[in-house]
């Protein structure tokens, strides 16, 4: 008799595709509507939130959708075109094995403290992400792996070192400026003001999500069988990761050459010029650099760099697709009509709940518009008049968006950043999502008391 076939955990990009689909088929069922779209003082397109009005449906044909793929791909060419040049950079520093090396020292010397090495390095990730934006550090997902491997652990435990420290340091933010900034130049705040209450979430949201994954590696460590990928071949083999050396000498120079690179990226982003540009050029200076000082020949920089390109160029079509959702939501006209009824909810609850609530509202939104800068064009101008109304600070609401905007990103099938690290490490989005969603839920958690902590408090 034949074996019962395995449900087979459907591919990263078939979840996006459905996604696309089922936004296309909502523009037919939600109303379509639009706010008027002014310019601010500071340049800034923005709705005007007294304009809502009703207009004809434009419905998007769910056959159409895949020939908005190359719209997508233009409008997301910002984000790949830096993947692209920082996978190729991160690439050669990859294959001079400094950080394989580094990781297998680290994990030789660690064992059965692993959750030292888990807490440590989630917490510099979330430090780093505070002034720069998390997809920067896709390129090191293979990091990840590595460290993960060397400490006898599963994708799952690297992917979130990197990924869900640095959610942390970038989704409370405390120094995020496409997001943060653009949230309270929108509510008339100055840029970073209030940086100490946010800086101070930080601290509960760092340690449960430590926690979390310390117990998860625990579990796995103890019962291999229990991870989420168990049996599963992700595509890692390539990286040697059972077979992971050890650190020496000649690769000092290199790690001089990736702490300066880091330390560059740092330096630009305090400074308020950091960017997809400039992460590009950082790390493809990075990559050069760092053949040079590991002696490689210059035909073998050059297929290095390729590589590193190579690995990246699956997750960047995926975004590529993620990014054509807003464009079907924008073709329909129904993200406006989304977020006037989301908002008019506010005035049915007691004070208390209303940051909680707008914390629900940007939640929800997030599942549209991913963009942090292009979801407070779009909510802010709401929320804070809104906001004004019912006696919230305007700092509240500008940290219900921080929270609405980030810590939804890492259970969405189509967030830059989830698809970018689970993308590169071959880890099904299905697999991701039962491991993250619990964490999400306890952020959300957490979120609440300190958006009604904040509301209590009166922060400004």
């Amino acid at each position: 008799m034949e074996k019962k076939q395995r449900f087979e955990t459907p591919h990263s990009l078939a979840i996006i595709f459905a996604v696309m689909v089922l936004a296309s088929l909502l523009t037919y069922v939600i109303p379509a509507g639009c706010y008027d779209r002014i310019t601010d003082s500071s340049g800034l397109t923005v709705v005007d939130p007294a304009t809502f009005h009703y207009v004809d449906k434009t419905p998007v044909n769910p056959i159409t959708i895949l020939s908005m793929v190359f719209d997508g791909l233009s409008n997301a060419r910002g984000i790949i075109f830096s993947l692209m040049c920082c996978g190729g950079g991160l690439g050669i520093v990859l294959s001079t094995g400094m950080f394989q090396g580094a990781a297998g020292t680290l994990g030789r010397k660690a064992s059965g403290k692993e959750w030292m090495v888990i807490a440590f390095l989630m917490t510099v990730f979330s430090v780093l992400c505070i002034p720069i934006n998390l997809n920067n550090f896709i390129p090191f997902a293979p990091l990840g792996l590595v460290i993960a491997a060397s400490l006898g652990l599963d994708a799952i435990v690297g992917i979130s070192i990197i990924m869900l420290g640095g959610a942390v340091g970038f989704s409370c933010g405390a120094m995020n400026i496409s997001n943060t900034g653009t949230a309270q130049d929108i509510a008339q705040l100055p840029t970073f003001s209030g940086m100490g209450y946010r800086l101070f979430c930080m601290i509960p949201f760092l340690v449960i999500t430590i926690l979390y994954v310390v117990l998860y590696a625990r579990k796995i460590k103890k019962d291999a069988a229990k991870s989420y990928v168990y049996g599963l071949d992700l595509g890692t083999d390539q990286m040697n990761l059972n077979d992971i050396p050890v650190f020496e000498k000649k690769h000092i120079p290199v790690a001089i050459v990736t702490a300066a690179g880091i330390g560059t990226m740092i330096y630009m982003a305090l400074n308020g010029k950091s960017g997809n540009k400039t992460t590009a050029t950082v790390f493809t200076y990075m990559g050069l650099a760092a053949g040079i000082a590991y002696r490689l020949k210059p035909n073998e920089i050059c297929k290095r760099f390729m590589t590193g390109i190579k690995n990246m160029a699956p997750t960047s079509m995926m975004i590529g697709f993620a990014y054509v959702i807003a464009i079907i939501l924008e073709k329909g006209n129904i993200m406006d009509t989304i977020v006037y009824h989301l908002a008019g909810t506010l005035n049915y609850l007691p004070n208390l709940l209303k940051a909680p609530a707008m914390l629900v509202i940007h939640t929800v939104v997030n599942l549209f518009i991913t963009s942090g800068s292009g979801q407070a064009a779009a909510t802010m101008p709401i929320m804070v008049p809104m906001a004004d109304l019912v006696g919230m600070s305007r700092q509240t609401a500008v940290l219900a968006f921080n929270f609405g905007d980030g810590f939804c990103n890492f259970i969405l099938p189509h967030a830059a950043a989830t698809m970018g690290f689970v993308g590169v490490a071959g880890i099904p989005f299905g697999k991701w999502f039962q491991y993250a969603i619990k964490l999400f839920l306890l952020w959300f958690v957490i979120g609440c008391i300190l958006l009604m902590l904040a509301s209590v408090t009166g922060y400004s």
